[in-house]
């Protein structure tokens, strides 16, 4: 039975297209089928996230929606689905910080602790597992013959990578012992990965994880540190985010070691694995790597960027 019969009985209407996704359109909802692989008890609290937010006139949230068998997760053919439902509304018209941070103020007035969608403090395990995942992988690339371009490179500059990992997690334990706190440090709702969500049609539910709004700052501004001006935007958009909600000096150091976190370097791997073979692979991993002096550029001068001065602050910044 096709899936979208498991959750609007009835159904008759059409298959659109929205971006680069495919959505069942009837009566003026949208209804998304998206493949999972998370627990019952995930989407069940990214619902009551979804909730709380079109409470708070978000009203293009795709939230999840019960099957005909009063659960949120179908399967077919041995894969799990969801169906995320959605009405299209115009969206606010702020500035891009402003729009994140208004979306971390309402985050947090969310009442209850998830369960099983918090990262909140969690991060030093969290990097901590990522460096096991990628030494498995390293170590898997290290047997295979014939060597590519890219492999060959990979396997050269991976130590830099796990270096910076030690780095930032290092740098993460040291500002655990902040006392520098305030209330921009509570957790909030955020994506599991920003990338300016807030500016589509829909915002999607099955994204949303509890954590710092730090988490969704770093991955604003982590591309502008590949740029050769890109500090001078990374600058104004923090001046933007903090004219709504200040940083705390705790939020500083936090987004200080999620920014020396290479994510950017471990994506490229991620979104190569069975591209090892192309030339293109090869050389757009090649600019990434010439880019990463730009961003350790960006990283040093990071304190001062944002006249914050370290030394009077009793912040520790790398010395690279």
């Amino acid at each position: 039975m096709d899936i979208i019969y498991q959750y609007v009985e009835y159904f008759n209407g059409d298959l659109v297209k929205v971006g680069d996704r495919e959505a069942y359109y009837v009566d003026g909802s949208y209804y998304f089928i998206i493949p999972t692989n998370e627990l019952e008890q995930v989407h069940i609290e990214q619902g009551w996230f979804a909730n709380h937010l079109i409470e708070q006139e978000y009203l293009r949230i795709a939230k999840p929606i019960k099957n005909i068998n009063g659960q949120f997760i179908t399967e077919e053919n041995g894969q799990n689905y969801i169906v995320l439902q959605a009405m299209k509304y115009p969206y606010e018209s702020k500035d891009v910080p402003t729009r994140l941070a208004t979306f971390h103020s309402i985050g947090k007035s969310y009442a209850y602790m998830p369960r099983y969608i918090s990262a909140y403090g969690e991060w030093q395990t969290l990097w901590e597992k990522k460096i096991a995942l990628y030494e498995a992988y390293y170590r898997n690339q290290l047997e295979v013959r014939p060597v590519t371009r890219y492999q060959r490179l990979l396997i050269d500059t991976f130590p830099y990578i796990i270096g910076l990992t030690e780095n930032a997690i290092q740098y993460l334990q040291e500002s655990n012992n902040e006392t520098r706190f305030a209330g921009s440090d509570q957790g909030c709702i955020t994506f599991q990965r920003y990338t300016n969500q807030l500016d589509q049609p829909f915002i999607f539910s099955n994204e949303f994880i509890y954590d710092h709004p730090v988490r969704d700052i770093a991955e604003s501004i982590r591309p502008y540190f590949l740029k050769t001006d890109g500090n001078k935007e990374a600058v104004h958009f923090l001046k933007k985010y903090e004219d709504v909600s200040p940083l705390s000096i705790f939020s500083w150091r936090l987004l200080y070691a999620r920014l020396i976190l290479p994510i950017h370097l471990f994506d490229f791997i991620d979104q190569t694995v069975g591209e090892t073979n192309s030339e293109e692979t090869y050389l757009s991993y090649r600019q990434l790597l010439d880019d990463q002096i730009k961003y350790e550029g960006h990283l040093k001068s990071f304190f001062q960027d944002n006249k914050i001065d370290p030394f009077r602050n009793q912040i520790y910044q790398l010395d690279w």
